[in-house]
């Protein structure tokens, strides 16, 4: 089981750390760490980042708009690389339909909203989220299936979790962290192709993709309000479906592992031929992250 890390701005954030694989191996502490974003950092966050947890390097897996509206705090002496698995034109690149699409990058936005921040673009964020969730057919289980399931064939997704594994193979000091917006879900999947490469089985990382519920919760809960405030029977329901949408489910990671295995065989043969993780790149990973 993986370990919460500290951190006032960072609820999510968890060393992989402690995590014993199949064959008796464990996870170096203070190694590789999964997170969401940065941007409530407080400076005691950033601290206990560089100096207690020795953090190198930070993998920004969010959007341009992402990083545009919630950028990262720079560190001194931490590097940062922008590895976007999801693109601003991923419409043109047929990873979604239109429709899904929009709910994606409205999704997105509604996490922007937890900065507390109150002006124009916020306000504008929120009566779009609160049309989506109002639209009768949204069935936000359907949908994040459907986003995982899309996750595994889109070669520009491919070509980004090939480098977000190189640059986990050739890191050579200190600990790596990455993270997306809520760390659940884009993390939450190369977090669990890493562990399956490093040996853990699947039970373990569905454990460990079910610890960021927890960690989200707070958040969550005052997205929803503000989104539905008050005691009305129609916010209450609203709230309720909305809370579906954010929910960690293992059956959004089971989902994930049945499309790689019905489309792949296997994730061995995935990880091989979709994002050409050979023998010796995975003896180097458990070389440089198993104890």
């Amino acid at each position: 089981m993986s370990s919460r890390l500290p951190l006032t701005g960072m609820p999510n954030t968890r060393d992989l750390g402690g995590i014993r694989t199949r064959d008796g191996h464990t996870i170096r502490n203070k190694k590789l760490i999964k997170s969401g974003m940065l941007y409530r950092a407080t400076e005691e966050d950033l601290c206990i980042l560089k100096d207690d947890y020795n953090v190198k390097m930070i993998v920004d897996l969010r959007t341009r708009k992402e990083r545009m509206m919630m950028p990262n705090p720079r560190i001194k002496g931490i590097s940062e690389i922008w590895n976007p698995l999801f693109m601003e034109d991923i419409h043109g690149l047929g990873v979604f339909k239109p429709d899904e699409r929009d709910v994606l990058e409205n999704r997105l936005k509604s996490l922007f909203i937890l900065n507390h921040r109150a002006d124009e673009k916020t306000d504008d964020a929120m009566d779009q989220i609160r049309d989506m969730i109002r639209t009768e057919d949204l069935n936000p289980e359907r949908y994040m299936k459907r986003l995982y399931q899309k996750f595994i064939n889109n070669q520009i997704i491919q070509k980004q979790v090939k480098q977000f594994f190189s640059l986990l193979a050739n890191n050579r000091d200190g600990a790596i962290l990455w993270h997306c917006a809520a760390g659940k879900d884009r993390a939450g999947m190369c977090a669990a192709l890493l562990l399956y490469a490093l040996g853990v089985d699947k039970a373990a990382i569905i454990d460990n993709y079910m610890e960021s519920a927890e960690s989200s919760e707070d958040a969550v809960e005052y997205l929803l309000n503000k989104l539905f405030p008050g005691c009305s029977e129609e916010s209450e329901k609203y709230r309720s479906l909305a809370r579906r949408f954010f929910d960690v489910k293992p059956c959004y990671i089971e989902t994930f592992f049945d499309a790689i295995e019905r489309d792949y065989v296997s994730v061995d043969n995935y990880l091989q031929k979709a994002l050409e993780l050979h023998v010796d790149n995975i003896v180097r990973l458990k070389t440089l992250y198993l104890a």
